[in-house]
C-alpha cells in the first residue's frame, strides 16, 4: 500500500508538470523533536513540477539527547496553495527513514521506514529568499516523532 500511495504522488508531481512552473529552492533548517524534546538542524531542497505540486527531499539531524541522536531522510510532496503573492501554506505527506543511533555501550541503533504528514507556511521576504515554518509527525514504529522547523530558503 505505501508503494503505490509513492508511486501515485510521485507521478501526480511529474506528469502535471508544466515548464513554466519550474522552480526549485534550497534552505536550511533549525527546529524541535517533541518526542526526545531536543533541537533538530537541517538541509532541504524543493522542485516544483507543477504550480501547486513540488518534491521535497531533506535531511535533518535530531541533535543527542537522552542517550539517543538520529538522522531523518525524508521525500516529502508538497501541494502549495497560495494565499497572496508573499503567503502561501501546503499539506505535506510523503516517507521517511530514520536511522537512531544510541550513544550508550551495548546498544545497537535502529532504522525504521515511516510515513510523513504535516502543514507548512511559507513567506516570501524577497523575489528569491522565503522563510516558513513546517510541523510534520514522521508516523514509523516505536519512534514516532512530532518535529517543527523553521526555514530560510534561497530560491533559483
Amino acid at each position: 500500500m505505501k508503494k503505490l500511495l509513492l508511486t501515485t504522488i510521485a507521478a501526480l508531481c511529474v506528469f502535471n508538470g508544466h515548464a513554466q512552473y519550474n522552480r526549485a529552492s534550497v534552505g536550511a533548517r533549525m527546529g524541535y523533536a517533541a518526542e526526545w524534546e531536543t533541537v533538530t538542524v537541517g538541509v532541504d531542497y524543493r522542485y516544483h513540477f507543477h504550480k501547486d505540486f513540488r518534491l521535497a527531499p531533506s535531511l535533518t539531524y535530531m541533535v543527542r539527547n537522552r542517550g539517543m541522536s538520529a538522522w531523518y531522510m525524508d521525500m516529502d510532496c508538497h501541494y502549495v496553495v497560495e494565499v497572496t503573492d508573499l503567503f502561501s501554506f501546503y499539506p505535506i505527506g510523503g516517507a521517511g527513514l530514520s536511522v537512531w543511533r544510541p550513544h550508550l555501550f551495548g546498544l545497537e541503533g535502529v532504522t525504521r521506514l515511516g510515513l510523513n504528514v504535516g502543514l507548512g507556511a511559507e513567506l516570501w521576504l524577497s523575489s528569491e529568499i522565503s522563510a516558513g515554518m513546517d510541523m510534520k509527525y514522521n508516523i514509523t514504529s516505536r519512534y514516532d516523532q512530532a518535529l517543527a522547523a523553521f526555514r530560510v530558503a534561497y530560491h533559483f
